[in-house]
């Protein structure tokens, strides 16, 4: 729905959003603008006025007589200059989000890319690339619903820009109970299309990771908050595995045999793995230096019998146990 009262800031934004959205197809009614924007006709009058003399943006609009019912436009949108395989990496990076919380304005991206096409006269390998889209098959985790989601990242989105405290509600796996608490975010981070808040909450008292998926709804609240000067993303996550740096970092020797080693050759699952020793059997020694240890030991176990722990002692128990407690699911 849209919103009802917005800013004076946002809702040209937002409307200027819209008509360059609604420009490939023929451009936007005064009436859809208003309803989009949450105001009235008179209003969106005002509101194209600014936009031409403050802002600058070349609008075209209806001819006389038809300001009520004709179509407002906006003049030479795409300045961007794109060839038509550039265009096609785009549509290929736009395909992998389709599970994800960036699903919901996917369709928009793609009309808005087709329109650029079609300025900078790559019409006819359009169709090329529509087709893509077809030739491709995208292998992710997709969310069963995509639209929360997205609506909750969208407000996410929307506090990070302004520094604003959210409330939420969140299910935490480990206890299997959902919480209401407030958050002050510091940014975001996805992991194979899986979106991860993290910011102070206030409930503890500490920095923490929401799993995106696992908000219920989210509150932007009017209260602001100071962002702190010394925190960084890149420092926050520091040598983790994963999304969650909670442990110390530790150094972690593992075996992998000669039927996978191809695979540590080719790709590089941490910044800090080494091949450290090739073995004359073909299999391999491999470090890393790592925290996040409860999500490193998730990733080891996909490897099952191919891979082992070497050092340290306390990891390798770990493991045992957990390959322990497997067998005697099956047994």
């Amino acid at each position: 729905m849209p919103e009802s009262k917005l800013t004076r800031s946002v809702r040209l934004t937002k409307m200027q959003d819209f008509i360059r959205l609604k420009t490939p197809g023929g451009g936007a009614t005064l009436q859809e603008i208003a309803q989009e924007c949450g105001v009235t006709p008179r209003q969106v009058f005002r509101d194209l006025m600014t936009l031409e003399r403050e802002l600058g943006v070349r609008l075209t609009r209806p001819g006389r007589g038809n300001k009520e019912t004709g179509r407002y436009k906006i003049e030479d949108m795409f300045g961007l200059k794109i060839d038509s395989e550039t265009a096609a990496v785009m549509f290929l990076s736009i395909l992998r989000q389709k599970g994800s919380p960036l699903a919901i304005k996917i369709n928009q991206i793609k009309d808005i890319l087709i329109a650029a096409l079609f300025k900078n006269r790559y019409a006819g390998q359009l169709e090329g690339i529509k087709k893509l889209q077809n030739r491709v098959h995208i292998v992710e985790e997709q969310l069963l619903d995509i639209k929360k989601a997205g609506e909750v990242l969208t407000r996410l989105l929307n506090a990070l820009a302004e520094n604003n405290v959210v409330s939420i509600r969140y299910f935490t796996p480990t206890k299997g109970a959902w919480s209401t608490r407030d958050v002050e975010p510091y940014g975001l981070c996805s992991k194979h299309n899986v979106w991860y808040l993290i910011g102070y909450c206030r409930k503890n008292r500490d920095t923490r990771t929401f799993r995106i998926d696992l908000i219920d709804y989210v509150f932007v609240r009017t209260e602001k908050f100071r962002f702190p000067e010394d925190f960084c993303l890149d420092s926050y996550f520091g040598e983790s595995w994963g999304v969650y740096a909670s442990d110390e970092a530790q150094d972690v020797l593992i075996k992998v045999s000669s039927e996978i080693a191809y695979r540590f050759r080719l790709l590089a699952y941490h910044p800090s793995q080494q091949i450290v020793k090739e073995l004359e059997d073909g299999s391999i020694i491999v470090s890393y230096r790592t925290s996040g240890i409860y999500e490193f030991t998730g990733w080891l176990l996909q490897w099952a019998e191919f891979v082992e722990v070497l050092e340290p002692a306390e990891l390798r128990r770990q493991m045992r146990e957990k390959l322990e407690k497997m067998v005697e699911r099956y047994v």
